[in-house]
């Protein structure tokens, strides 16, 4: 059964309780709210409305309005406002209608490029898992692992938000970034802004914590929390789009666990000492080989083998 049509029987019976119901009728519609919960959801609306609206009748003129009043007034009022309702309702249907959904994910090792319906681009970074909703209103991308890259279609009238564990960005038409990976979302913009909120998973409520410009970059923790944030210096944000990846002191154990994502051998790392060590640099996603035959040379420690697994010790 259709909203459409329970919201309409829940207005049909709202104005039959105003006009009072006979035994029978009272026995059937104890039944129809009973059978389904969306029957006492709907009609529970229909009442809370007309409360808000008999509050707005002025108190000290209620017995003259009594004496007034016809029988009839109060079943043609009850119509005007179920009518007035359902209308309502259908409207915030109309709105909230999905017009286009679409999942996208890719494996560990690939990446992927998606054009969606009105031209924004999405391009998807080693096991990415994608979902994407298109509503009257808005456009939603929901990033459930991994990162992406989004080049947003302007569109003014229909915003689109990017949500990623607690983290909801908002914006109308930029190029930016969006991580969610390890317990941590990170959003990086390389043109036009964003705005980044946190959103609250129990009733939806938003809480807006930075608006990104060009160059900006943010890191926020599962719950939404705000890490860090900083200023770009790289030429482009995602450098992983040409097979790259970019370090800046960041500890080795970081370096490793970004390769491992794109499919590199395990690797061990024997001390806490040597996993904390800084490394900065460029590298090529697929020559992780190299990576390991450049380390000893730049920093103090040697390479071992222990079965299929690459142990990293001090040298």
């Amino acid at each position: 059964m259709s909203q459409a049509w329970i919201d309409e029987m829940a207005a049909l019976w709202f104005t039959k309780v105003q006009d009072g119901l006979s035994f029978s009728e009272q026995r059937a519609f104890k039944k129809w709210l009973h059978v389904n919960p969306e029957h006492s959801k709907a009609y529970a609306q229909f009442e809370a409305l007309w409360r808000d609206l008999d509050g707005l009748v002025p108190v000290q003129n209620s017995t003259c309005l009594k004496k007034r009043i016809k029988p009839w007034f109060g079943y043609a009022c009850a119509c005007a406002v179920a009518c007035f309702f359902i209308a309502f309702l259908q409207w915030q249907t109309w709105n909230s209608r999905l017009e286009f959904a679409q999942n996208i994910a890719t494996p560990v090792g690939a990446m992927r490029e998606y054009t969606l319906q009105d031209g924004t681009t999405l391009f998807l970074d080693t096991d990415t898992n994608v979902s994407v909703e298109y509503y009257k209103q808005k456009r939603l991308v929901k990033l459930h692992q991994g990162q992406l890259v989004l080049h947003v279609s302007k569109d003014a009238a229909r915003p689109l938000f990017v949500e990623a564990k607690n983290v909801q960005i908002r914006v109308t038409g930029t190029l930016f970034e969006v991580r969610n990976v390890d317990n941590h979302v990170r959003v990086s913009v390389e043109e036009g802004s964003v705005e980044v909120s946190h959103k609250r998973l129990e009733d939806g409520s938003v809480l807006t914590l930075a608006n990104l410009s060009a160059k900006e970059q943010i890191t926020l923790d599962g719950r939404g929390f705000v890490l860090s944030s900083s200023t770009l210096h790289n030429d482009s944000v995602a450098p992983w789009r040409s097979g790259r990846l970019i370090f800046d002191k960041t500890p080795l154990r970081e370096v490793l666990f970004e390769f491992e994502r794109y499919g590199a051998k395990k690797t061990v790392i024997a001390s806490l000492e040597l996993a904390s060590m800084p490394l900065s640099g460029s590298f090529e996603v697929e020559r992780f080989a190299s990576f390991l035959e450049m380390l000893p040379k730049v920093l103090p420690l040697k390479l071992a083998t222990m079965g299929d697994k690459i142990v990293i010790e001090k040298r």
